[in-house]
Parts: structure tokens; sequence; C-alpha cells
């Protein structure tokens, strides 16, 4: 996969579904809902690495 701001704003949606599921899932069933939410929340922190790496070069290549 390509550095881009899209593919980063895609991993970061598909985080917030997936916490958004966890959540909604803690009130009905406790058991699965917490591997989801850390799932959910591990699929965030790629996404803002992915967002602060493209961020970067970008700056990189309009100073150069």
């Amino acid at each position: 996969m390509k550095l881009s701001l899209r593919n980063a704003v895609l991993i970061l949606l598909a985080g917030m579904i997936v916490l958004a599921t966890g959540s909604f899932l803690n009130s009905s069933k406790t058991q699965f809902s917490d591997p989801i939410i850390l799932s959910g929340l591990a699929i965030e922190f790629i996404g803002t690495i992915w967002l602060v790496l493209y961020l970067n070069q970008r700056r990189k290549r309009h100073k150069a």
C-alpha cells in the first residue's frame, strides 16, 4: 500500500467502525466486546502512524 492521505483516512475510519461495534456490544456481550475494542484501538494506532508518516513525507518533499 502506498503512503497516502486517502489510505490513512480509510484505516482511521475502519478503526472507528470497529470501535463503535465494540462499544455497541459492550452493553450486551462483555466477553466479545473487549477484544473488538482492543482491535479497534490497534487499527487506530496503525492509522495514526500511517498519517504521521504521510505528513512527514509530504513535508520533506515540499521542503526540498
